[in-house]
């Protein structure tokens, strides 16, 4: 959700403050601009004005921009948060007079403060329902912006132009269903209640979130996991959390299984995935008997594309305290010792490939049981004008050790 951002105009009695992305504001709440707008006027004692048709939403008096995005966050609590989970997937439904609210996440139904002096302005204004291509369908609405704009008088409300705003009306605003059609985005509206708590909390929530979902298998929701990382900041730090909650003895399996949900947090993100090996290496501390199969991991993870090989590397190169003991994390990239040489020779071999391809009169050979990489003059290879055709390389298979087995690691 954008920050609210206001705008002080004219002098004296004519001082207003105008809310200049309330239209954003509000999309994201999922509620019509006019309600928060109403809301500051009745918090402010001060009376608002909008201008439908040019975006411009106005409380008259000057009023700093802070003490405003205070009073919104007092309106997202009271007309827009559930009050069981606090999800701001919620929409309005008015009935006889009364604002009743349902939320879409937990189902909690609920009725929002009757007493308010914004619950009266709902009322008498419902929120539009949308069809399929978001086009309002209320008829009392499309006219409402064809003939003018509302505008609040100190007795009442009144429409320009001819658009009656009667109390004989309420009968008729309060019998159909009018349901809130909430943006796909909602899942990321900013919470500052949330947000103002430390790093090591909201990573607590997220990690419970993932616990939860795991446990009613909504967690193979991918995009639904990232929306709530997002919305707590945690994006990056998430695939950690996620390697604890999703991985166990079965990692190797568990890596394919849930390859998407890991895409959506690591693809092209280092830092990322430097958290995601940080969760590898608490995985081996907690499982010791996963230790032998370290080359295993990193070689699945390289695979499907969790991890990109600069990452590995740079991860091989020092090892780090972060996550766990050094002593320990060193253990591990020894462990991996045969991936990740393989690794960084079949970058050096790619290098040298590159070098050579323009290369005559040799051929590049490997010996299997040396496991070294040379040139030899090529005797019997077919010439063109004299000259030996070149060769292309050919990385040669490697054996990897673990405990008393032994595996080829193109196998892998």
């Amino acid at each position: 959700m954008p920050r609210l951002q206001a705008k002080v105009e004219g002098k004296g009695n004519g001082i207003k403050t105008v809310i200049a992305n309330m239209t954003d504001i509000a999309k994201a709440l999922g509620r019509p601009p006019t309600y928060p707008t109403k809301f500051f006027g009745c918090e402010l004692g001060a009376q608002t004005h909008f201008d439908l048709k040019n975006e411009r939403y106005i409380v008259n008096g000057e009023h700093d921009a802070n003490k405003l995005q205070d009073l919104l966050d007092n309106f997202i609590k009271k007309f827009v948060l559930c009050t069981n989970c606090e999800n701001p997937e919620t929409g309005f439904t008015i009935k006889r007079g009364t604002i009743h609210s349902k939320c879409k996440a937990c189902g909690h139904s609920f009725i929002i403060d009757p007493k308010h002096k914004l619950s009266t302005f709902i009322v008498k204004n419902p929120p539009p329902t949308t069809d399929a291509y978001g086009n309002a369908t209320n008829g009392n609405d499309a006219e409402k912006k064809d003939n003018g704009s509302p505008v609040e008088d100190i007795n009442g409300f009144e429409f320009k132009e001819n658009v009656s705003n009667d109390d004989d009306d309420d009968d008729d605003w309060a019998e159909p269903t009018q349901e809130e059609v909430l943006t796909s985005h909602i899942g990321k509206l900013v919470i500052d209640k949330d947000l103002d708590k430390s790093v090591d909390e909201r990573l607590d929530m997220l990690h419970q979130f993932f616990i939860k979902a795991k446990k009613d298998g909504s967690i193979k929701d991918s995009l639904k996991m990232l929306n709530e990382a997002e919305r707590l900041e945690l994006k990056t730090k998430a695939p950690l959390l996620l390697a604890d909650v999703l991985l166990d003895q079965d990692v190797l399996k568990q890596l394919e299984e849930n390859k998407n949900l890991f895409l959506r947090f690591l693809d092209g993100d280092e830092k990322a995935q430097r958290y995601f090996l940080g969760g590898i290496e608490q995985l081996i501390q907690k499982h010791t008997d996963v230790m032998k199969y370290a080359p295993h991991i990193l070689m699945n993870a390289y695979n499907i594309g969790l991890l990109d090989e600069e990452v590995i590397l740079a991860w091989a190169a020092k090892p780090s305290s972060k996550y766990i003991k050094k002593s320990l994390a060193g253990k591990i990239i020894e462990a991996s010792k045969t991936f990740l040489d393989w690794l960084e020779n079949a970058e050096e071999e790619e290098d040298d490939s590159d070098e050579n391809e323009d290369g005559e009169g040799l051929e590049i050979a490997f010996d299997d049981r040396a496991q070294k990489v040379g040139t030899t003059e090529t005797a019997d290879a077919p010439k063109t004008n004299g000259t030996a055709a070149v060769a292309a390389p050919k990385a040669a298979p490697q054996a990897v050790v673990v405990g008393d087995e032994e595996f080829n690691i193109d196998d892998i």
